[in-house]
This record gives C-alpha cells, sequence and structure tokens, in this order.
C-alpha cells in the first residue's frame, strides 16, 4: 500500500498525527496523542505485538472476544486496539489521565482490507469511482470541544470501530480528521492495494 499525507491548516488545532508503515506496508498505524508522546511507541508496540502473533499462530489467546459478525482479520485489528487500551489504561493512566491517544488502523492480508479506529478518524472508500463513506466519527460534537468524543487509553472499553473490506476494485482509502468547520484538516490517502 502506498500513502499519501497532506497536513493541517495554519491554524492547527490537531496534534500531529504519527504514521507507522510496518509489515511490507501491509500494516498503517495512525496515531494521534493528546498529551504528550510519552506512550506512543508503547501503543504501536503492543498493536504490533499482537498481529504478528496472531499472524504467526492462528490460535492466539486474548482476554477479549471475538465478534461474530466481523471477520477474522478485523477482530484481529480489534482486538489489537484494544489490548494496547488496556496498558495505556492499567499504566499511564492507573492514578489520573496522563495520556489519551486517536488511533486508527489499517491492516492488509490477501483480498481483505481490516480497519479499526479510535477518536475522530473519518475513513472513505473510493470503489468504482464511488465514494463510500465507511465511518463518521462524530466530529459535529468536537466542533463543541477541543478533544475528541473518544480517546484510547482513557476508559476501559473505548468505542471502537471496526470492519473491513474487499480490495476488489478499491482504488483508494481515504482517512481524514478535522476540527472547526473543516478550518483544520488532516487527511492520509491510501492506495495499491494490489
Amino acid at each position: 500500500m502506498k500513502i499519501k499525507i497532506s497536513g493541517a491548516s495554519e491554524k492547527c488545532k490537531l496534534p500531529h498525527t504519527q504514521v507507522h508503515s510496518l509489515l511490507d506496508n501491509q500494516l498503517l498505524i495512525f496515531l494521534r496523542s493528546w498529551n504528550g508522546i510519552d506512550a506512543n511507541q508503547k501503543v504501536v508496540d503492543e498493536i504490533m505485538h499482537f498481529l504478528s502473533a496472531a499472524n504467526a499462530d492462528i490460535e492466539v489467546t486474548t482476554p477479549f472476544e471475538f465478534i461474530e459478525n466481523l471477520s477474522s482479520l478485523a477482530n484481529k485489528v480489534r482486538i489489537s486496539i484494544l489490548l494496547a487500551n488496556d496498558s495505556i489504561y492499567k499504566t499511564e493512566n492507573k492514578e489520573k489521565y496522563l495520556q489519551g491517544y486517536e488511533v486508527a488502523i489499517i491492516l492488509k492480508n490477501q483480498q481483505e482490507l481490516a480497519w479499526s479506529t479510535v477518536g475522530r478518524f473519518e475513513i472513505m472508500a473510493i470503489k468504482n469511482e464511488k465514494h463510500i463513506s465507511i465511518t463518521n466519527a462524530g466530529q459535529f460534537l468536537d466542533d463543541q470541544v477541543l478533544l475528541p468524543v473518544a480517546l484510547l487509553g482513557l476508559e476501559r472499553d473505548p468505542s471502537v470501530l471496526t470492519g473491513s473490506l474487499s480490495v476488489k476494485n478499491l482504488e483508494k482509502i481515504n482517512i481524514q480528521s478535522s476540527f472547526d468547520q473543516q478550518a483544520t484538516l488532516w487527511q492520509a490517502i491510501i492506495s495499491d492495494f494490489v
């Protein structure tokens, strides 16, 4: 997969978004910290550790249940976020809020693309020249407050949006975040799913 990032406007109200491309560009992790970057690598490591183990061993154990209406790949992506959340929630934010993250994951395996998000990442797919809204992150609420309505690491059970789609006829995936009625816009365009 190839990725192209376009930054936020001059009046940037969003923290910097880190982009991690792993597993020969088959795994993309977008991470935005809302209180420093102390545990950023910890989040990436938790996600990567579980997904690597899950790819190597189909019988990998986890404290989180698989959801029946999600594919196996989508479940793995969702669980990797839940494990990262659990780690940050128990270590960084045990006594008081220190770290909160927005995260989006895109993982391609053969003809399937799985995604999972927490925070203000919206995902749109372009297939056969049609724009398909995959997630709506509730940005209309975020315009009222600076912090997103959901952050990784703050709650025991975060609001995680997860799904998957076929890469057949998939032209692009657009991931974006905005604030203040589009005055601040960040986006990543992902292509080349072959």
